[in-house]
């Protein structure tokens, strides 16, 4: 029950945050869809548990690798709208072994970095496009997403 009620918590919270308001009828409404949410997902009896898609350690790192992700991408940001020289343009990062629910969950954390679009998930070639503010080294930016996903799954070398 307490994890039912966290996990509603959480969704209410995400739901507040991108709302940006704590008006008392938002966080009523958010209050009930999370909780619907949570109480629509959570595993049913008898059934298989299903794996959690990162490891405890892994969601640490990936609440770090957001936050961090999110200041050294505003600050590409604001450095390009100020005129420092950039490449904005498309890499391709190769998918690898990421399920269904890590490509979602790499889609949100990509695009909370201000400096980052996911674009695509290429199916047929199997890589994720992603646009930048500066795409000057794609290199660097694959390896970067190679090691944050290696964290998430728990490895830290990916």
């Amino acid at each position: 029950m307490i994890g039912l009620l966290l996990r509603a918590a959480g969704l209410a919270l995400v739901y507040l945050l991108v709302l940006t308001s704590v008006d008392p009828g938002d966080v009523a409404i958010g209050a009930l869809l999370g909780l619907a949410v949570a109480m629509w997902l959570r595993p049913r009896r008898g059934g298989a548990a299903a794996r959690a898609p990162v490891s405890p350690r892994g969601a640490a790192a990936m609440l770090a690798q957001t936050a961090s992700g999110m200041v050294r991408g505003s600050w590409r940001t604001v450095r390009f709208c100020l005129g420092a020289r950039a490449e904005p343009g498309l890499v391709e990062i190769p998918r690898g072994d990421r399920t269904p629910v890590e490509l979602a969950v790499w889609g949100v954390l990509t695009g909370e970095s201000p400096d980052e679009v996911p674009v695509d998930v290429d199916e047929e070639r199997g890589v994720l496009v992603v646009h930048l503010v500066d795409a000057g080294d794609p290199d660097a930016v694959r390896e970067r997403h190679r090691r944050t996903h290696g964290r998430l799954r728990g490895r830290e070398g990916g």
